[in-house]
C-alpha cells in the first residue's frame, strides 16, 4: 500500500491545526483532511470600527443582517450568538454530510475550515489539576502543553482574583483594556470584594487568545468592536491561520473537500482512511502510519463507530450547558459608550458552591453593543417600535453574562449510530433532562444573580439557549487506564487499535464549566508529541 503520509490528521479544528503545527515541528509528513467549508465571497465586514461603519457605509446591511437577512435570528436563542452572516458557513452542512438525529438536543457540527474555531469566542483558561484529573490527565503532562500553544496562538489575561480557579498560565500577554460597563463593574467589585468571597464569589479578566501586543505576522488587536464580525485583522486566533502558514511548509499538505468516513488498521502497520468527496460523492481512501482524530466530538464519534459498524453502540455524552442572563446595569445609564474597545469577554465571575473548587459555575460578562439590537426585540414582550426605542435608550448599559456548568456523564444519555432507511446510518444523541439536576443548576445560579446585582447589574430574565447549545460536546471515548473497547489510553490511543489516536473532545470523561478549545489545542500538542515517539 502506497503512504501518502507519516500522519494523517482528520479535521482543522483548533485540535486538528495544532497537533499538525506539533508533528510538522518534529519532522513529520502531514497530510490533513478536511470538508474545508469556507465563507462566501462578498460575505467578510470590511476593516474599520463598529461605529464608523454604522454611520458610514451603505452596504452593511450585507454583513450584519445578511442579503436574504439570514442574520435575522427568528428562533429561540441558540447555539452561538456569534455565528453572524459572515460567519454562516461555520454551520453549514457539507454536501453528503450523515446528519443527526436529536430531539431536543442542539447536535450540531461544524465542516468549515477551522472548525468551530472558526467562530469561538476566545475564551482561554486552562483547566486546574482537579478538573484535569477529572477529565481524565496528568496536570503535569499538560502544563507544558498549555505553555507552548500560548506562546504559538497568544493569549492575553491577567493573574487576578480568579487565579486559583482557573488554572496556571506564565506565557501570557498584557490584557485587553476594557470598555466602560467592565471597568465601572470591578471597580464594585474591588469595593464589595469581602462580601462576595464570602459568597465563594470571585470576579477578574478573562484570558483571551487575542493579542494585546504584535506577535510574528499578526498585529495587536484594533480595538474596533468588530469581535463577531471579523478577527481584528488576525489579533483574534483562529485555527485557519495555523493551516495557511503550514500549507507553506514542504512537510505538510491541505486537502480539502474529503468527509472521512472510516478508518482501518492492515496487517503492514498502516491505516488507511476512507472519505468522500465534498462535490461528487467519489470515496478514495488515503493511507499513513498514525491517524490523528480531530474531527469535532460528534463527528469523530460517527467515524469511530462506522469504522467498527457498531449500530446500536451506545456511548456516553457530556455537554455543558448554557445560560444567558441579560442585565441593565444602572451606573451606566445615561452615560455614552466607550468608542473603543473589543467585544469578546470582559469580565470572567467564578462561583465555587462545594467550596473545594471541585464543581465551579462559570460566567462571561460581555457588553451588548456591537450585537445589534434586533436580537433583543424578539425577546421583549412590548410591541416592537416600543422596545426599540427602550432598547435604545438601554443599549450602552445593557451587559450579557454567559453562564456555564460544569457536566459529567449520566444514565440515559449517549450518543449511537441508528440505520436509516437507505442502509446507511446516522448519529443519533439521546440527552434527556433531569430535573434533579436542573434543580441543582437553579441552587447554583442564584449566587452569581446575587453577585450580579451586588455590582450594580441587574437581572432582567434568565434565557436558556437549550440543551447543547454551549457546542461544547465529549465524553464518548473517554481516557481509561484499563484497555477496554470505546475508550483512549491516556497517550490518547484508542483502545482496539494500534496506531490510531484520538485529540478532540470525545475524549474528554468530564466537562468542567469553562471552554474547553484551550485545552483542546494543549492535549493535541501532547498527544501529538507522544505519537512523535511512539511512531519512532
Amino acid at each position: 500500500m502506497n503512504v501518502d503520509a507519516d500522519v494523517i490528521v482528520v479535521g482543522s479544528g483548533p485540535a486538528g491545526a495544532q497537533a499538525a503545527e506539533t508533528l510538522v515541528e518534529q519532522g513529520c509528513r502531514v497530510l490533513m483532511l478536511d470538508t474545508g467549508t469556507t465563507a462566501a465571497p462578498g460575505t467578510a465586514a470590511p476593516r474599520g470600527a463598529f461605529l464608523d461603519l454604522r454611520r458610514h457605509d451603505r452596504a452593511q446591511h450585507r454583513y450584519f443582517l445578511g442579503d436574504d437577512f439570514s442574520g435575522v435570528p427568528l428562533a429561540r436563542l441558540g447555539a452561538a450568538p456569534q455565528v453572524t452572516p459572515p460567519r454562516r458557513h461555520v454551520l453549514q452542512l457539507a454536501a453528503g454530510y450523515a446528519g443527526i438525529l436529536a430531539e431536543d438536543f442542539a447536535a450540531l457540527e461544524s465542516h468549515a475550515l477551522g472548525g468551530l474555531g472558526a467562530a469561538w469566542g476566545a475564551v482561554s483558561f486552562p483547566f486546574t489539576d482537579g478538573e484535569l484529573r477529572q477529565a481524565g490527565f496528568t496536570p503535569v503532562e499538560l502544563r507544558p502543553a498549555y505553555e507552548r500553544v500560548a506562546r504559538r496562538i497568544g493569549i492575553s489575561g491577567s493573574h487576578d482574583d480568579t487565579a486559583a480557579w482557573v488554572g496556571p498560565l506564565e506565557s501570557l500577554q498584557p490584557p485587553l483594556p476594557l470598555d466602560h460597563n467592565a471597568s465601572a463593574l470591578l471597580a464594585a467589585y474591588t469595593r464589595q470584594r469581602s462580601a462576595l468571597h464570602r459568597r465563594r464569589v470571585r470576579v477578574g479578566l478573562p484570558m483571551l487568545a487575542a493579542l494585546s501586543q504584535p506577535l510574528d505576522e499578526r498585529p495587536a488587536h484594533d480595538l474596533a468592536d468588530m469581535d463577531f464580525w471579523g478577527d481584528s485583522g488576525g489579533s483574534v486566533y483562529r485555527p485557519e491561520l495555523t493551516v495557511r502558514r503550514l500549507q507553506r511548509h514542504d512537510g505538510f499538505r491541505y486537502a480539502p473537500g474529503w468527509l472521512v468516513t472510516r478508518f482501518a488498521e492492515s496487517s503492514d502497520r498502516l491505516v488507511s482512511v476512507t472519505a468522500r468527496a465534498v462535490a461528487d460523492g467519489e470515496e478514495r481512501t488515503f493511507s499513513a502510519r498514525q491517524v490523528f482524530l480531530a474531527a469535532g466530538a460528534l463527528g469523530t464519534t460517527r467515524i469511530v463507530l462506522e469504522s467498527f459498524r457498531e449500530i446500536a453502540r451506545e456511548v456516553p455524552l457530556v455537554c455543558n450547558a448554557h445560560l444567558y442572563v441579560p442585565c441593565v446595569h444602572l451606573r451606566q445609564l445615561g452615560r455614552p459608550h466607550i468608542e473603543r474597545c473589543h467585544s469578546l469577554a470582559q469580565l470572567t465571575m467564578l462561583h465555587d458552591p462545594t467550596g473545594d473548587s471541585s464543581a465551579l459555575v462559570q460566567a462571561q460578562m460581555y457588553s451588548y453593543r456591537s450585537l445589534l439590537l434586533f436580537r433583543l426585540l424578539k425577546e421583549s414582550p412590548l410591541p416592537a417600535r416600543d422596545s426599540l426605542w427602550i432598547m435604545r435608550a438601554l443599549a450602552p448599559a445593557f451587559v450579557i453574562w454567559a453562564l456555564e456548568e460544569e457536566d459529567r456523564p449520566a444514565a440515559g444519555r449517549f450518543c449511537r449510530l441508528a440505520p436509516r432507511a437507505d442502509g446507511g446510518t446516522v448519529l443519533e444523541v439521546v440527552a434527556p433532562d433531569s430535573p434533579d439536576v436542573e434543580a441543582r443548576k437553579r441552587d447554583r445560579q442564584g449566587a452569581l444573580l446575587w453577585a450580579m446585582r451586588r455590582l450594580g447589574a441587574w437581572p432582567i430574565r434568565r434565557v436558556h439557549s437549550g440543551p447543547g447549545s454551549s457546542l461544547h460536546y465529549g465524553g464518548q471515548f473517554p481516557i481509561s487506564g484499563r484497555d477496554e473497547p470505546f475508550t483512549t489510553d491516556t497517550a490518547g490511543r484508542l483502545h482496539g487499535t494500534r496506531q490510531v489516536f484520538i485529540g478532540d473532545g470525545s475524549a474528554f470523561r468530564y466537562l468542567p464549566a469553562k471552554g474547553l478549545t484551550f485545552t483542546l489545542m494543549a492535549n493535541a500538542d501532547r498527544v501529538a508529541c507522544g505519537m512523535v515517539r511512539c511512531g519512532r
